[in-house]
């Protein structure tokens, strides 16, 4: 059975720090136990749960209105975006294109 670290360090992972519906902890400890029984990584669970929410927010449109605006289909880009990072961890057991692989020390040279 999933330990409450395990679901509190998924949860970092997916952005749902509450534990409400639909990602409860029974919910998020099921989904890691099914996970770790079929040694699939949290990188590929966070990837289905990322594409989850984007399919939610996939009918999120724009609205101006009264002088205001708001982008709602950001989340859906933002959601599809995270998706892919943890899609190319998952399959590539690297660090993802486009992320720092760490901190790089260089010689300050003076002239």
């Amino acid at each position: 059975m999933a330990t409450a670290d395990q679901i509190a360090a998924f949860r970092l992972l997916i952005g749902e720090p509450q534990d409400v519906e639909p990602y409860t902890d029974v919910e998020l400890g099921a989904r890691i136990d099914a996970a770790l029984a079929t040694s699939t990584s949290s990188d590929a669970l966070a990837y289905e749960v990322r594409t989850e929410k984007a399919a939610k927010w996939a009918q999120m449109v724009d609205v101006s209105e009264g002088g205001s605006s708001r982008k709602m289909s950001d989340l859906i880009d933002n959601a599809l975006k995270m998706a892919r990072m943890f899609q190319d961890r998952a399959t590539s057991g690297t660090i993802p294109p486009g992320m720092p692989a760490g901190t790089r020390l260089n010689r300050i040279a003076r002239a």
